[in-house]
């Protein structure tokens, strides 16, 4: 920084300098010409008047001793004399160097005749004298002015270097110390300093230990931050798991309600028939008892009996069909144990066991299953995930609205790297604002929240299905138009001879 601000100075003195000269120049040359023009008029007038004589009586010699006199003046070249009758006296010059010359014009010294002019006398300067006058006088001035920028330049870096060069210095190497603002300096840096570098030295050092120590807090905050988010961490997985489990018996609290209300029906037809028979047997022990039974009575009562018969049966099939798809949910639902399985299968077993709760709404299910492979898999987390899929359509996605129809459709996607099942559940409901389809399967998110949604279903879901089903869940919606959730999930085909499990539902 001091070589540069010196290159600059230096350069702008030497530029004033060359204009300096340059003007000192030509007003010396035009003084120096001056006084030579002065000095030669002088000396020409103290000999106009030998010259005249000279010239009137043409005598040649002392018009020559009188041209040799002016030219041994210093700022004399050459003297020369024309004349119109005589001829000329001395060596004329011509072109540009006599139009230089000092013409005098020599009249006659006859005090009888009229002064009528007799010839010219032509003076030439010496411009080389007069130049060498010149250049010795400028020289030395130059040469005072280069001392004097020598010696300018040495006080200017000097002083540069020990007020702003060194105080500067002291400050970029303060500024390039490792790590500084972790470990910052105690000294001061500029000690008894007030000027306008004292107060920018003591301003960077403040402003360094302020850095300093918002750095400690950042790393205090940064700790506790840490410690913090591992402890909210795992009390998080806590509640969730706690929430899944809950989420698990509250499932099939519902399942055991939905089935009992379905199994009263089917066993209460089956008591009424039973008491039915029971009536009958006794109606026939009475008549034999008297011995009044006819062929016709025996034979109308052994139909009723075996009509009462035929619908114990059913309903009893219905009851057993009822109880062992409960059992069968409840098992995956509450087991970790991964199994074979059909997938439409399990897919079926689970809307069985909502059809209760369904047949008492408007809703209903249109299904287009095409997923018949056998896969090993928890079909606990399937089935839970399904059922969460079509509560939340039936309370979220029609909202507000007393009827509407869900599409479960479930396929075989093959890809390269194998093969996936696609579970989707699309409703045509009220659909999901865009700024929340990103909060979607986030924890505690519900658009309801303090109205009986914890905004906990679609994050259980999003973890059965990305944890425990190794899968990948989306959703895609439109406001007025509906929500559609897919579900993939990669499975390979169970071992040969490994036994498929679940129970088909027609």
């Amino acid at each position: 920084m001091s070589r540069t601000f010196i290159l600059y100075t230096l350069g702008l003195f030497a530029l004033l300098g060359i204009i300096f000269i340059g003007v000192l120049t030509k007003i010396t040359w035009d003084a120096s010409h001056a006084r030579a023009i002065r000095v030669t008029e002088a000396f020409f007038e103290a000999t106009k008047r030998p010259f005249e004589r000279a010239i009137w009586t043409v005598n040649a010699e002392a018009t020559l001793q009188l041209i040799r006199g002016l030219e041994s003046l210093e700022v004399v070249e050459r003297v020369w004399v024309e004349t119109p009758d005589t001829g000329n006296f001395g060596d004329p010059v011509a072109g540009i160097r006599r139009a230089e010359a000092l013409s005098y014009t020599l009249q006659s010294p006859s005090t009888i005749l009229h002064k009528d002019a007799i010839g010219q006398v032509f003076i030439l300067l010496d411009r080389n004298t007069i130049s060498q006058e010149i250049f010795a006088t400028v020289g030395y001035i130059v040469a005072a002015i280069v001392v004097y920028l020598l010696l300018l330049t040495f006080v200017i870096r000097t002083v540069f270097k020990r007020l702003i060069g060194r105080p500067l210095t002291d400050i970029v190497a303060y500024l390039s110390t490792p790590r500084l603002i972790e470990h910052p300096p105690d000294t001061v840096l500029m000690p008894g300093r007030e000027d306008e570098i004292g107060i920018l030295s003591s301003s960077l050092q403040s402003m360094v230990q302020r850095r300093h120590h918002d750095l400690q807090k950042i790393q205090e905050y940064q700790t506790n931050l840490e410690e913090l988010v591992a402890r909210r961490t795992e009390q998080l997985k806590l509640v969730q798991e706690e929430l899944i489990q809950a989420d698990n018996l509250a499932a099939l609290g519902a399942l055991v309600a939905g089935v009992s209300h379905e199994l009263n029906t089917p066993l209460g037809n089956a008591l009424m028939a039973a008491t039915t028979i029971n009536d009958s047997t006794d109606h026939l022990k009475t008549e034999l008892d008297q011995q009044s039974l006819s062929k016709e009575a025996l034979e109308k009562e052994i139909q009723r009996i075996s009509d009462t018969a035929d619908i114990i049966e059913k309903t009893l099939g219905r009851a057993r069909e009822l109880v062992g798809n409960f059992r069968q949910v409840a098992v995956d639902r509450q087991s970790e144990k991964k199994r074979a399985f059909n997938f439409d299968h399990i897919v079926r077993e689970t809307l069985a066991t909502l059809q209760p709760t369904l047949k008492k709404t408007s809703f209903s299910l249109d299904l287009n299953l095409k997923a018949d492979v056998v896969i090993e898999a928890y079909p606990g987390a399937v089935s839970q995930v399904l059922s969460n899929l079509v509560e939340n359509a039936i309370k979220h996605g029609y909202e507000g609205q007393n009827t509407g129809d869900i599409k479960i459709q479930t396929s075989v996607l093959n890809h390269r790297g194998g093969k996936k099942v696609l579970l989707s559940c699309k409703d045509f409901g009220v659909g999901i604002p865009e700024k929340n389809l990103k909060k979607v399967f986030e924890p505690f998110f519900t658009t309801k929240f303090g109205k009986g949604s914890s905004g906990l279903g679609m994050a259980i879901c999003y973890q059965l299905v990305t944890e425990a089903l190794n899968g990948s869940m989306s959703v895609v919606s439109k406001v007025g138009s509906g929500t559609e959730f897919s579900i993939e999930i990669p499975f390979r085909t169970p071992e040969p001879g490994k036994p498929e499990t679940g129970i088909q539902v027609p």
